[in-house]
């Protein structure tokens, strides 16, 4: 025989043996009890243990099994590697595939695995024995800015069904896409249990429960023969169960993107896909893993809704969390995940002061304690790349509400802070001292924003003053331009450290923006520098401009949403002035209320004392002021959007606004709207106008209640760390420095403190140029000696008094000393004596 007719017959009886082996002969090896198919192209890898179907595997009474509706052509995802199996790496793809197996009689367990993102907007059609089939496949919300790339996930079907003497019937549809069939398994229900198999289902039932954590590793290795339908069902669940948990504990970390090739939420996605693949539209929570599972995909749909605010996540979440709660009401977990709010026993609860402590510094207390302990948890978590496992973008989020703790002096937070600091500062994400992927301003400038400047406040090392110097570099060179009419406004706000883009409705100037001009800002007042002040003046000036116009209905000095660069529109081609219609919800006027674009103003006005800064704010109270009344006789609901009363209804109820507003008052001395502030304005503000302390105490209840309960929510069941926040931060931060503005977004800090410990407090209650009063409660019963840092005296001579707050020993007990103040962040010695109340008094010395 010659050696291509060897090679031929060698070949041929190979494919005879795959072809018996996995069916493909008439009948369908009758007595066989399990069949897995590979779809792929011709010549496709195959996996082991499956038989492959290819776009011409026609159906033939000789072959037993094929398409009796071919697919149109065959796919692989070679690309994917890193996120796909043997299986799922390659399909085929048409508009209907409809395929026939001549299986014996039965009853049969059918599993499909089908490409499909998750935001497909059209529905896959499955028809078995010519009955369609509830698929059970969780909804999603689509994204609000259109994806340019693939989705790489895939869902995954299951149902029972029973083949007659004609055998089984498969039909995919979909009515304006194509289906993507990756592979099939079929699956003989054989009701016959032996004492192996009951003893496994007990195994099962206990590894099963949602509570259970165990390794599935050691069950799927009992489940080693192929061809055993019990075997082979089992270890199609469990495989799919471990795959959805391997993805969830990916969470965020980096090395999980680079092993997957799939960021975060597309992990996520997939885990609940897989889900959906094992529990079937009717699950019952009775069956081995279905509990776990169940929990599984609720809470992932839980924090997913956390995250985007999607209907479909949350009812999902609802249904799978509701459900095993009334099954098991006891679990303080799932109380809290369906909204119940659980005290667990902690530290924090064993706090005790003295009868004669102030209430402010007690409260001040619990607060710092119980935000401590949270923190400190995530610290623990801390990679060594400075990451806590909810992504990188998300992760800096977590320092938005820890700036009081480091203003306060923990060193544990502020070794947690630096870490991360540095840690994003040298990531793939940063190129240049911003994003380096182009991206909408919000998502791009928090890794910087969010990092970067309090490092400049919290250390003295120059280098991280060098890395706020790149986003002036950018916004000169790369980021604003001049418009015709000769101001300076961003080009657009999507951007990067190298590229922009400015096609509508991106190519737009609005208030966010200030997020990537807040280093700029902290490098402005802790160096000063003429050119980058006069940068941030341009800026301002343009947009002072921008709120004095009245097109589109805009009332005269408010802010609008947005500033078409090209032509200094207002929202561009949009109708509304409030609407910018930017994709993202956050982009809307009401979301904000301009308070951003106010701060920035401020900030710069406090460098450069031009009075033509303020008009906006002036004219926005007296809005106010103008519309109260009538706010008082109408539904503020039914006031028409864009109108005065609407926007007055919608400033008054931001605490964003009075925030700046009050910050605002501190700087300027403007008292002509103190009434306003004391109706409307936050606690801090309502403090330094009143020196009512009560408004104190009330304000830090929400941040209380926030901290006090739920706090797995906070730590060990959260996901999504932008998610981990706590209300009335800055409420803390404000008494402890004087610097009530929200998220750290530009630097007015009158104060801060260093070498302190777990019992200190302090609140500041005056603040200047020239002037700085704090008091200052200690509530260890021993003397400590701390270090106050002063940022907003001007250069000079102070008289420092430090007295008992109590009048009777005032006298007795006050100490003064002059000193000498040289520069921003000077540092002043005090011994602070324990379990009394002491006013730290400085005045600027005329000479």
């Amino acid at each position: 025989m010659s050696s291509m007719l060897r090679l031929f017959a060698q070949v041929f009886l190979v494919a005879f043996c795959i072809l018996t082996q996995f069916g493909h002969a008439k009948p369908l090896d009758g007595g066989r009890k399990v069949f897995r198919f590979d779809a792929g192209p011709k010549d496709s890898f195959v996996e082991e243990g499956s038989a492959a179907l290819y776009p011409l595997s026609a159906y033939t009474p000789e072959s037993g099994i094929g398409w009796t509706q071919s697919p149109t052509r065959g796919f692989e995802r070679l690309g994917w590697s890193r996120s796909r199996n043997a299986l799922t790496i390659d399909g085929v793809a048409g508009k209907r595939l409809a395929l026939r197996a001549d299986v014996a009689p039965g009853d049969w367990q059918v599993r499909v695995w089908l490409e499909s993102a998750r935001t497909d907007t059209t529905p896959i059609r499955v028809i078995i024995q010519g009955k369609e089939m509830k698929l059970g496949w969780q909804t999603f919300t689509a994204p609000a800015e259109p994806k340019r790339s693939p989705s790489k996930t895939y869902r995954v079907f299951q149902a029972a069904t029973h083949v007659g003497s004609d055998g089984l019937s498969l039909e995919l549809s979909r009515a304006e896409q194509e289906v993507r069939l990756l592979g099939i398994s079929l699956i003989r229900h054989v009701p016959e249990r032996n004492r192996w198999q009951r003893n496994l289902l007990e195994q099962f039932a206990s590894a099963g429960s949602f509570r259970c954590d165990d390794s599935l590793a050691e069950l799927s290795a009992q489940l080693a023969d192929r061809s055993d339908p019990f075997h082979e069902l089992w270890r199609e669940r469990l495989e799919l169960l471990q795959a959805a948990e391997r993805l969830f504990k990916q969470r965020g970390w980096e090395w999980a993107n680079e092993e997957t090739g799939l960021g975060m939420f597309d992990r996520l996605y997939q885990a609940v896909m897989l889900v959906d693949g094992l529990l079937g539209p009717d699950a019952d929570l009775a069956q081995p893993f279905a509990e776990r599972a169940t929990y599984l995909r609720g809470r992932i749909l839980y924090w997913l809704d956390r995250e985007i605010g999607g209907k479909f996540e949350r009812a999902g979440a609802n249904r799978d969390l509701g459900r095993l709660y009334a099954k098991h009401p006891h679990d303080d977990v799932l109380a809290m995940y369906m909204g119940q709010k659980i005290d667990l026993p902690d530290a924090c609860d064993c706090l005790k002061a003295k009868p004669d402590a102030p209430a402010w510094a007690v409260a001040q207390r619990e607060a710092l304690c119980r935000m401590r302990q949270i923190a400190h948890w995530w610290v623990q978590q801390q990679s060594d790349s400075g990451e806590f496992g909810g992504k990188l973008g998300d992760d800096v989020e977590l320092l938005r509400w820890w700036a009081p703790l480091v203003l306060a002096g923990d060193q544990t937070v502020l070794a947690g802070w630096e870490k991360l600091a540095n840690g994003v500062w040298q990531s793939k994400h940063v190129h240049e001292g911003y994003a380096a992927k182009l991206s909408d301003v919000e998502h791009a400038a928090e890794f910087v924003a969010d990092t970067a400047p309090l490092m400049a406040v919290y250390s003295d090392d120059a280098i991280y003053l060098e890395r706020l110097a790149w986003s002036a570099k950018h916004f000169q060179n790369l980021w604003t331009g001049t418009t015709p009419q000769g101001h300076r406004f961003f080009r657009s706000a999507w951007f990067n450290s190298t590229a922009i883009e400015e096609q509508e409705p991106k190519g737009r100037d609005l208030e966010y923006n200030t997020r990537a001009v807040q280093p700029m800002r902290y490098l402005a007042w802790r160096r000063p520098n003429p050119e980058v002040v006069e940068l941030l003046h341009q800026w301002s000036l343009a947009w002072v401009s921008a709120a004095m116009r009245t097109e589109k209905g805009k009332p005269r000095g408010l802010i609008p949403a947005s500033v078409r660069f090209a032509d200094e529109s207002i929202n561009g081609d949009e109708p509304t002035w409030h609407l910018p219609n930017m994709y993202w919800k956050y982009y809307e006027w009401e979301n904000n209320v301009g308070s951003l674009m106010l701060d920035q103003l401020l900030f710069t006005y406090s460098q450069t004392h031009d009075d033509r800064l303020n008009q906006p704010m002036r004219l926005t109270l007296d809005l106010i002021r103008a519309e109260e009344a009538n706010l008082l006789h109408k539904n503020q609901d039914t006031s028409q959007a864009g109108s005065q009363t609407w926007a007055a209804a919608k400033l008054i109820r931001s605490e964003k606004f009075w925030n700046v507003v009050e910050q605002w008052r501190f700087l300027t001395g403007e008292s002509r709207w103190d009434a306003l502030i004391l109706r409307h304005g936050t606690p801090y503000g309502r403090y330094r106008l009143s020196g009512e302390q009560r408004h104190l105490v009330e304000g830090l209840n929400p941040l209380l209640e926030g901290v006090r309960y739920n706090t797995p929510l906070m730590t060990t069941e959260a996901i999504h760390t932008d998610r981990v926040y706590v209300p009335r931060a800055e409420l803390l931060k404000a008494m402890l420095t004087g610097d009530s503005v929200k998220d750290n977004v530009s630097p007015y800090y009158a104060v801060s403190w260093e070498e302190t410990d777990e019992n200190f407090t302090a609140l500041v209650s005056d603040t200047g140029p020239d002037r700085l009063t704090a008091k200052l409660y200690s509530h260890s019963p021993e003397e400590r000696h701390i270090v106050m840092r002063i940022w907003q005296l001007t250069p000079g001579k102070y008289q420092l008094r430090q007295e008992p707050q109590s009048q009777g020993i005032r006298q007795q007990h006050s100490q003064e000393w002059t000193i000498r103040v040289l520069s921003k962040g000077e540092r002043i010695p005090i011994s602070l004596p324990g379990q009394r109340e002491i006013v730290i008094s400085i005045t600027q010395k005329r000479e």
